[in-house]
């Protein structure tokens, strides 16, 4: 068995980025991708396992990379949360078809600042209720 050389010996070209060692972070982030192309329907079960196991003994990334290889990266594939505002139209807008039925299009400015007051009021009603002992 050889020693092995010391890194500052090598040259540069063998000082490949997929020859360091895997950090925590760096597995985790494997693994989140193995679930979200599970949840995206591109692996099973078993073989998200099976990677996910791997991801987890891997100690280079040279290791880590094949697991995902064949797993088509999604332009902007963040887990992002979606704004307030998005939040809020869409409540409004399921309050919309729910009380109304079907509606065509979104809720506009109007109407999303109607449903607000509508539900500042309601707020309001029940802290009045419940400060006067009279909760429904």
């Amino acid at each position: 068995m050889s020693a092995a050389a010391p890194l500052s010996s090598l040259p540069q070209s063998d000082l490949r980025r997929a020859d360091l060692r895997a950090s925590d972070a760096e597995r985790e982030a494997t693994v989140a991708r193995l679930h979200q192309a599970l949840g995206d329907g591109f692996l099973d079960l078993d073989e998200t396992d099976q990677r996910v196991a791997a991801a987890y003994a891997a100690r280079h990334l040279s290791e880590l990379e094949p697991l995902t290889a064949d797993i088509p990266r999604r332009p902007g594939s963040g887990t992002t949360a979606p704004a307030w505002s998005d939040v809020w139209i869409s409540a409004v807008w399921r309050s919309r078809v729910t009380l109304l039925g079907d509606a065509p299009e979104k809720p506009t400015a109007r109407q999303c600042r109607t449903a607000a007051v509508l539900a500042v009021l309601v707020v309001l009603w029940l802290v009045v209720c419940f400060v006067l002992g009279a909760v429904l």
